[in-house]
């Protein structure tokens, strides 16, 4: 029903007659978690790298003087390139995103936990240590990390 108020032109919706949405505003989708896989995995290999580098230099008998050592450098490199490879693909995935600090932050020190770990199983054999960097791989994930924050705020 429209009505006139003064100069006013007032339209009333009439019942049982639905509004048409016609904005042109999408509804913002939910954020992936591929962004956080790509910086928590970027975060592994550079930490994985830095480590592997290290102990080609300062640990003596790491390969009792083999090709080991040099392997062992050239494994660093490609664990670099790697890193800045899946740190890239992390820019280019969250690139949409509102909340870009919550796809780096958390997933790159998540990340940096399973690269130590990872360098720990393949310099120093450590059967107990073989599930850890994947446990931690799954709360990289933005929807448990949604869950655990819920639970730990008492949601």
């Amino acid at each position: 029903m429209a009505a006139i108020e003064g100069n006013l032109f007032v339209t009333q919706p009439r019942p049982g007659i639905r509004r048409r949405n016609n904005a042109p505003i999408r509804p913002r989708r939910e954020p992936s978690s591929a962004p956080d896989l790509a910086f928590a995995l970027a975060a592994a290999a550079a930490v994985m790298a830095g480590i592997f580098a290290a102990a080609t230099f300062l640990v003596p008998d790491l390969s009792r003087g083999d090709a080991g050592t040099d392997l062992a450098r050239v494994f660093a490199a490609f664990l670099a390139l790697a890193a800045v490879s899946l740190g890239a693909a992390g820019v280019l995935l969250s690139a949409g995103s509102d909340d870009r600090a919550s796809h780096v932050i958390a997933p790159a020190g998540i990340g940096a936990a399973i690269g130590v770990a990872e360098a720990l199983i393949l310099l120093r054999p450590a059967p107990a240590l073989i599930p850890v960097p994947f446990v931690l791989l799954v709360f990289a994930l933005r929807p448990v990390r949604r869950i655990l924050a819920r639970r730990a705020r008492g949601r």
